[in-house]
């Protein structure tokens, strides 16, 4: 990338070449009429002034692009760029739009670069991981000191009450419980938790756990009677009895769908959601945690001293060149790249995902930078506006003088050589 000095050093460079041969034409012209007269003379001096022609007007079709010429009648035609500079940014804007940023371009780009594939073996990639944790690091950082300022801590508490008080915590729980529940879904919470208890029936641990605990009943409840009774033996044949009733019954349970501990579940459930929905009694006591979630001053201070511990630990591991959350970041992201990289059926999903969104999101977003485009070239100065125009592409241009002045200095001698060739026919 060129710096405008450079690009103005090379385009004074470019025109001076096209004036040169401009003038060596013109010299050229006036030598001829010293020359003696036959067909070389009139030949020369034909090229030349074909040449100067065809130079003359490829410098006023260049010139007129980047400022006004004063022409009679064709003076209004000239400096293109700075009258039209409104159209221009117009014309550029829905160029974009239609050709780049469409729905079916993006979906395109997405299908053939084959994005998810690139993002995991970026990922991969230590060295890209460890930038993309220092700049999350340096994000949250960020992020950490607007929310700190008083005034935005005072707008989020304010914030937040103001969502609060609206808030219907009992309905809004019982909304949440049923949509947990839809279809038997706590059926299955339920049938984790049997599996929990049953694997810990099986271990050695639980099982002596409640030997235990049966001996140390029988000393304290039946002190005289344990003396006598064998309460070691009585604690291992108990905790096992009561490990084979229990897990039976669970056994049971799980396996019996119509189970009336699964109907009891249900009933419970279905009562639940009922009275958060509609139990005066429940939503009073919603609106009492409410209350004291929003206004009690001791959990006020403590939640304060809690974020501030919060907030020193974030600050000191943000701060740290070992950063536990960069490297937990960094794990992250590297195991993220794994996955991505070595499951082919996710990498179609992703991109499938990414082209949904594209399209859904191609609409606003092209309009918006298409409007970008046409607002900023708007505002443009003009005259500053054809300068960098100018500069961009001006080298160019010059060439185009340089070879309309050659190509006219041929037609010129083609033509002289067609005319002097059907005036020799007989």
């Amino acid at each position: 990338m060129q710096s405008p000095t450079e690009q103005r050093t090379q385009l004074a460079r470019a025109k001076r070449r096209a004036l040169l041969l401009l003038v060596l034409m013109a010299a050229t012209l006036v030598v001829s009429f010293w020359l003696p007269p036959g067909l070389f003379a009139s030949g020369l001096r034909m090229t030349c002034e074909a040449a100067i022609v065809g130079g003359l007007a490829d410098w006023f079709a260049v010139e007129a692009l980047f400022r006004p010429l004063p022409v009679p009648l064709i003076g209004r035609d000239t400096d293109v760029i700075a009258r039209r500079k409104d159209e221009i940014g117009e014309n550029l804007a829905r160029f974009v739009q239609d050709k780049f940023l469409d729905a079916d371009s993006l979906a395109a780009l997405i299908r053939r670069q084959d994005l998810a594939a690139d993002l995991g073996t970026w990922l991969t990639q230590e060295e890209n991981t460890r930038r993309l944790g220092g700049f999350l690091v340096k994000c949250m950082a960020g992020s950490l000191q607007l929310v700190e300022a008083d005034r935005v801590q005072h707008l989020l508490k304010q914030a937040t009450r103001a969502v609060m008080a609206d808030v219907d915590l009992s309905r809004s729980a019982g909304e949440v419980l049923d949509t947990l529940t839809a279809g038997g879904r706590h059926q299955e919470l339920l049938d984790q938790v049997i599996a929990k208890m049953l694997h810990l029936l099986d271990k050695q641990g639980t099982r002596e756990a409640i030997a235990e605990k049966i001996v140390l009943w029988l000393k304290t409840e039946h002190y005289r009677k344990q003396l006598v009774l064998p309460t070691e033996w009585l604690g291992d044949k108990g905790s096992q009895l009561i490990a084979e009733q229990l897990g039976r019954f669970l056994d049971e349970v799980r396996d019996d769908p119509s189970h009336g501990l699964r109907t009891a579940f249900d009933a419970q459930a279905a009562d639940l959601i009922a009275r958060l929905k509609g139990d005066p009694v429940m939503q009073q006591k919603a609106e009492q945690i409410k209350r004291y979630l929003l206004n009690d001053e001791d959990l006020g201070r403590y939640a304060s001293e809690l974020w501030r511990t919060v907030s020193e630990w974030l600050h000191k591991d943000l701060e740290d060149s070992d950063s536990q959350i960069h490297r937990n970041l960094m794990a992250a992201a590297l195991w993220l790249g794994r996955e991505i990289s070595g499951d082919a059926e996710l990498r179609r999903t992703l991109n499938a995902q990414l082209e949904a969104a594209a399209r859904s999101a191609a609409p606003e977003f092209s309009a918006y930078l298409t409007t970008h485009i046409r607002d900023t070239v708007k505002n443009w100065d003009a005259r500053e506006m054809s300068e960098q125009v100018e500069l961009s592409i001006g080298t160019q241009l010059q060439k185009i003088r340089i070879n309309g002045t050659l190509v006219g200095g041929v037609i010129g001698l083609l033509l002289f050589a067609g005319g002097e060739a059907l005036r020799r026919l007989p």
